[in-house]
């Protein structure tokens, strides 16, 4: 038996589906129960009529999500897995099924979600699908798919071992947002030895909503101050897409600034084998990371990598050389630490971007918290700059590629104009907005 519990605030057409999508599409044996918080849209009219649901109304008005899921789970005393659903997502065939079935493929595994049209942490659908009826034929469809592990789950909709539950405790009510609860709550499941999982092949379709329970939150100060981060990665795609398989799965990878962790865990789905290893500044980001990597507390500046020489097949920089005062002196002591072979794999953001050059043109040059002008980035990167930095401190760039964000119709143009002036300059050198690269040690 499941417990489902579908959070519902003044989104009853959505409701509405949500609830026919149970009815159509759910092959476990389930409790359906629908949480509204203080809805004003007719919906406790409505549910008056259905009769194969349990409805809890939060009488005292509006109310944190945590205080109302504790608050259920002790007024109906939910003795169960627990599936938390928010109210504007609709079940396509066997999902529930597919979820259960990986939830209990290990007595370790805490958690898992499916993927969606809509998502965060890598469970975001990537195949195209245009709309709900090929969502449902897909879904249809017998895939030879395993689940992989990941750090936190997207808040959308959560199965939950009751065992985890039970050990884990209650859901966090200083936070506001379901997306810092559920990732509260995953942080705390992932620390206390158990695994989260997605289920590769269980789709959910998200319904276009307003609703205050969609809020994408980021509650920076409030997990700073509990979890010492305010960054919960997943992983780099880019990165890991430049791994040579060569039919050796006992690779040896090293990130630098591997934070959480994410990139490394996604390695160790992709390649079972490897061995996974990390430096990190954050000791608190370390500690997350330390669950399934080993893990050190390092700044690469120090030079002091606590790691045999010639060890590594890859050493992995994702968006960190930019944050180092010497990059070029940072690559050079990492030669030592690659095997005969090894490679660097790097992503670097592009200064040259045509958004940045907007700014300059206008006589900006603001730093921001986040992006390309990321205020704790130090060195800056051109295409050529890369090339340079690279070529100087010993590689062969064998690989780059470049990853492009939407370009509105003024910057095409403004690309034009720059590009007429004739310095030498290349049009993806406006477009890129990251490089992704591949170098290899000359000469060895």
């Amino acid at each position: 038996m499941i417990t489902v519990l579908v959070l519902a605030y003044n989104e009853l057409e959505n409701i509405k589906k949500t609830i026919q999508s149970f009815r159509l599409f759910c092959d476990s044996p389930i409790s359906l129960v629908v949480v509204d918080n203080g809805s004003t849209d007719g919906l406790r009219e409505w549910i008056k009529d259905q009769t194969d649901l349990t409805y809890v109304y939060m009488d005292e008005g509006s109310m944190g999500w945590a205080k109302v899921i504790n608050s259920v789970r002790k007024e109906l005393q939910i003795d169960t897995d627990l599936l938390i659903m928010e109210g504007h997502y609709v079940l396509t065939p066997r999902y529930l099924q597919r979820l259960a079935e990986v939830l209990y493929e290990d007595e370790d595994i805490g958690a898992v979600g499916g993927v969606c049209t809509e998502a965060y942490y890598g469970q975001l659908i990537h195949r195209k699908i245009r709309d709900f009826g090929e969502a449902i034929e897909e879904a249809g469809r017998e895939m030879k798919t395993e689940s992989r592990r990941t750090i936190v789950l997207d808040h959308g909709a959560i199965l939950w071992k009751k065992d985890v539950l039970d050990f884990i405790g209650e859901f966090w009510e200083e936070a506001d947002s379901m997306y810092t609860i559920m990732s509260d709550y995953c942080l705390r499941v992932v620390m206390g030895g158990k695994k989260l999982m997605v289920c590769p092949n269980a789709f959910l379709w998200k319904l276009p909503t307003e609703s205050k329970n969609d809020a994408f939150v980021w509650e920076r100060d409030v997990m700073e101050e509990k979890w010492g981060v305010h960054y919960f990665s997943s992983y780099n795609e880019g990165l890991i897409q430049l791994i040579e398989n060569t039919g050796n799965d006992e690779m040896v990878f090293l990130e630098i600034g591997c934070a959480n962790g994410g990139t490394l865990m996604e390695i160790k789905n992709r390649y079972p084998d490897a061995k996974v290893y990390g430096t990190e500044l954050n000791a608190h980001a370390a500690v997350l990371a330390s669950q399934f990597a080993e893990v050190a507390v390092n700044n690469i500046e120090d030079k002091n990598l606590p790691f045999p020489k010639k060890m590594f097949d890859y050493i992995l920089f994702g968006d960190v050389l930019e944050h180092l005062h010497e990059p070029m002196e940072i690559l050079k002591y990492c030669r030592e630490f690659l095997r005969e072979g090894g490679c660097i794999i790097a992503s670097i953001p592009n200064v040259m971007h045509v958004s940045v050059m907007e700014q300059l043109l206008q006589g900006n040059f603001t730093y921001t918290e986040y992006g390309l002008l990321d205020k704790t980035h130090i060195h800056m990167f051109t295409y050529k700059e890369i090339i340079r930095t690279f070529h100087e401190s010993g590689y062969e760039i064998e690989k780059i590629s470049s990853k492009e964000i939407p370009m509105s119709d003024e910057q095409k143009k403004l690309i034009d104009s720059l590009l007429s002036l004739g310095n030498g300059t290349e049009r993806f050198m406006y477009e890129a907005f990251q490089y992704v690269l591949q170098a290899r040690v000359r000469n060895r």
